[in-house]
């Protein structure tokens, strides 16, 4: 496609998203505009919110609400036109390396910079810095979100707390172990952790740290649930919900969803991931707020920065949505109830790991994507799908990466 007829693509994207808000595109003069994926059960408590902010400050937010790629596709389909209408935008964080120039740096723009960098978990702010960005930050985390093991406790009594005991898991339930194996981002959240808890790295796929845990993954790929190459976050928990399958990973999402379905602690449980031979790592999923380049409105989109990210608001999102709030502070919001059933992401906290921080991350991601496949599915050794993902690296220009 032609650079005019992207453009004219990306153009049409933006004027989709203003009319998928169901308002009109042009904002009344000093009211801001924020894009935010938000489930619909949401929106209500996330609106008065926003309500609570403009009472304070005067100043109106229209909220739009959408999936982080169609968010990114709005972004950039407005940074490509050089003018828009968003004010602040929510992205995922394994978007940020790669959009890091569409938004503006947050050091100088937010005032309460400083005492964010001193209360926010380390990883989670560090990841709202990508290395090629000169150390400026242009992404805070909005709310936060990993991954643990969710399991069946009725027929494995306690989870597999190592990868020995995981191994002994599969052995014993062959055919009913899942995980999230499409060729989607949520394959990698999935097995990123195994390189990690090996002491390996996405970007060291040749390292005898990585090879460890490609190999430990080939023991176990004949015990799948063979329904595993279509599971995604929902159908995976669906799978689980109907005993197919007696263990997966995921996010907390799944926790009020098997509470209303009165089947938390009776049948499903949560869990830390199993260690590995360098310790625990879990993958940091979550929402980053960034103001784009060509906000209309940048420093009220900082002023609702500020106050998004305060103690009482993270506490209220906390208390009222049950997000992983990005203060240490917020934890405290959590119900006894709370802190037993999300037990297993709680124990996981101080073993968050970003997946790599690189402008070519898409493509990274979609190679693994294929080799976890081959590895899996496809008969190829730990070896050879190292070998391919070490050749896309080397295309990519990361193969001088430490």
């Amino acid at each position: 496609m032609g650079k005019g007829n992207w453009r004219n693509a990306l153009g049409i994207i933006a004027t989709a998203a203003c009319a998928l808000s169901s308002t009109r595109c042009g904002s009344p003069d000093g009211e801001i505009t924020v894009a935010i994926a938000l489930l619909s059960s949401e929106q209500p408590a996330y609106r008065l919110v926003l309500d609570q902010f403009t009472e304070e400050t005067g100043i109106p937010v229209r909220l739009i609400t959408q999936q982080y790629q169609q968010v990114r596709e709005a972004l950039e389909a407005e940074v490509a036109a050089g003018q828009g209408q968003l004010d602040l935008v929510e992205l995922d964080v394994f978007m940020l390396a790669q959009l890091y120039r569409s938004v503006l740096p947050l050091d100088s723009l937010v005032r309460t910079f400083s005492h964010l960098r001193d209360v926010v978990d380390s990883n989670a702010f560090g990841a709202g810095s990508p290395p090629e960005a000169d150390g400026r930050t242009h992404f805070l985390p909005h709310r936060l979100n990993w991954q643990a093991m969710v399991y069946d406790a009725s027929a494995l009594g306690h989870a597999p707390e190592t990868w020995d005991e995981l191994l002994e898991v599969c052995r014993q339930h062959a055919g009913a172990i899942g995980f999230k194996a499409s060729r989607y981002e949520g394959m990698v959240c999935d097995f990123f952790p195994f390189l990690w808890q090996s002491g390996g790295d996405p970007l060291r796929p040749r390292s005898p740290e990585s090879l460890r845990a490609l190999r430990f993954l080939k023991q176990i790929s004949g015990t799948l649930n063979p329904a595993v190459r279509s599971y995604k976050e929902v159908s995976i928990l669906q799978a689980q919900e109907r005993k197919e399958i007696v263990l997966h990973f995921n996010w907390p999402f799944i926790v009020p969803l098997v509470r209303e379905k009165g089947l938390m602690r009776s049948q499903i449980r949560v869990a830390p991931l199993p260690a590995g031979p360098a310790g625990s790592a879990t993958v940091l999923g979550g929402g980053y707020l960034g103001i784009p380049r060509t906000a209309p409105h940048p420093s009220e989109a900082a002023l609702l920065v500020d106050f998004l990210l305060s103690e009482r608001v993270q506490r209220r999102l906390t208390r009222e949505l049950g997000w992983f709030p990005v203060r240490a502070s917020g934890w405290d919001e959590l119900s006894e109830e709370d802190r037993i059933d999300f037990s297993g992401y709680l124990k996981m906290r101080d073993a968050l790991r970003a997946r790599p921080a690189v402008p070519e991350y898409g493509e990274l991601s979609r190679a693994w994507q294929q080799a976890f496949s081959d590895l899996l599915f496809g008969g190829k050794s730990a070896d050879e799908v190292a070998a391919f993902v070490a050749s896309r690296l080397e295309e990519l220009g990361e193969g001088h990466r430490p």
